[in-house]
């Protein structure tokens, strides 16, 4: 390390407040709150051109060297200098989902992509989903996530995985409902493939699941988890909260429990066919007993505790960068929360989408990729100028959110104030 020089990674913000600097790396999703002063000193050398090494040999003070020293291998833990990108940018990191098709052999009421209704345009040709094979390498993926509407659907779903494995070795997840796994050579054949199965359930019964996905069907998938397991399969079953479920949750966790899969809760959005009954799913909501802390408690609550001791969770977006969603007739969007024409960054069959096009990112030019960018909170409205941007966000999704709702200066009065605490004085960091 100490014949590299003194650079901040390309993914590193730095935010500076009553002389506390919060260097962040939005890449790997880390950060450190450290003093102004050696914030300033780092930069000074970075833009004198010297080596770590050489830096440590203009501080002529023992301990203030040591301190330095220390704070520069603890940044390195946590990638932040230029030279920690060559193991990011030299590693397969990429997350890659595609949607084999918009197809589905059940007719779901609150499917997000209205699956089935034909609104999603055109279905890839074998041929093009061949081909779209061979560009997946081009991303250099380390994680590939499967789904549909329903993937199993499509006749040449083994052909497609059967490409796929003759040359990607990384993590590969099916996302499926499951009624379609009803025979150990399904089951068999899908866990030499595949290392992680979603599978949505929705409900915890077969009443609940067939007030959303029809008849029959809590059962099949019940069968279906059965099948997996006899091949160590590594299940997660989900359930969308409802408010014929929202009370229930528990219950859905015990059966998780019982079946020895992994419990995924989710947040309905008013998308596709949800959209058209939502009035009729959406949670009810209740008061909550009011039991929130006073200002003046959470405040001491913070400094007693010493949470400014640990790192606040902070912002992090892949998306049209390390994540990318392709859909169902080869549309590729930064991520499956963005998944609107505006949003769209290329076709992956296009003539000019090269393995330099992807390696160089020529899709940067697009106006899906400006679009997408605009959520960022170090680009969106008043968030831009403000040291805290990257505290009160966990991806451009929640961003993109929180503006169709207008409810930015709801986070800003209900976080602002505590996420200040990290820059208030405590002692030498």
């Amino acid at each position: 390390m100490e014949n590299e020089k003194v650079l901040f990674s390309e993914f590193v913000r730095k935010y500076t407040k009553n002389n506390k600097t919060m260097i962040a790396n939005t890449g790997v999703n880390t950060c450190m709150m450290i003093s102004s002063e050696v914030a300033d000193i780092f930069t000074e050398a970075g833009e004198k051109g010297l080596t770590f090494g050489e830096l440590y040999s203009c501080i002529e003070d023992e301990a203030s060297r040591k301190l330095i020293e220390d704070i520069s291998r603890k940044l390195d833990s946590l990638y932040m200098w230029k030279h920690d990108d060559r193991i990011f940018l030299e590693s397969d990191h990429t997350k890659i989902s595609i949607d084999l098709t918009n197809k589905c052999n059940l007719r779901c009421r609150h499917c997000c992509v209205s699956a089935n209704d034909g609104q999603r345009g055109r279905e890839l040709t074998t041929e093009e989903l061949m081909n779209i094979v061979d560009k997946i390498a081009w991303f250099r993926p380390n994680y590939i996530s499967v789904s549909g509407g329903e993937p199993l659907v499509r006749s040449d779903f083994r052909q497609f995985t059967d490409k796929l494995r003759s040359f990607y070795h990384g993590k590969l997840v099916l996302m499926t409902n499951a009624v379609l796994i009803d025979n150990d050579e399904t089951a068999q054949y899908l866990t030499k493939n595949y290392d992680a199965f979603d599978i949505s359930l929705d409900g915890y019964d077969e009443e609940t699941c067939a007030a959303v996905r029809g008849k029959g069907v809590f059962g099949k998938v019940l069968n279906a988890v059965k099948l997996l397991q006899k091949y160590d399969a590594r299940i997660s079953l989900s359930m969308v909260k409802t408010k014929y479920t929202e009370k229930n949750v528990d219950r859905f966790n015990d059966l998780c429990r019982e079946l020895n899969v992994i419990p995924m809760v989710r947040v309905l959005e008013p998308l596709g066919r949800a959209s058209d009954n939502y009035e009729e799913f959406r949670t009810e909501g209740f008061e909550a007993p009011s039991c929130e802390m006073s200002w003046e408690q959470e405040k001491n609550v913070f400094m007693k505790k010493e949470i400014y001791k640990n790192a606040p969770n902070i912002f992090s977006c892949k998306g049209a960068d390390y994540e990318f969603q392709i859909d169902q007739k080869g549309d590729v969007y930064p991520c499956p929360l963005f998944m609107t024409p505006e949003f769209r960054l290329f076709n992956i069959l296009d003539e000019e989408v090269t393995k330099e096009y992807i390696e160089n990112k020529g899709y940067s030019a697009s106006e899906g990729y400006r679009n997408f960018k605009g959520y960022m909170p170090y680009n969106f409205g008043k968030c831009s100028t403000c040291e805290k941007q990257l505290l009160c966000f966990s991806c451009a999704g929640s961003v993109k959110k929180c503006a169709e709702y207008g409810s930015v200066n709801h986070i800003c009065d209900k976080y602002g104030k505590y996420y200040d605490l990290y820059w208030e004085n405590y002692g030498t960091v």
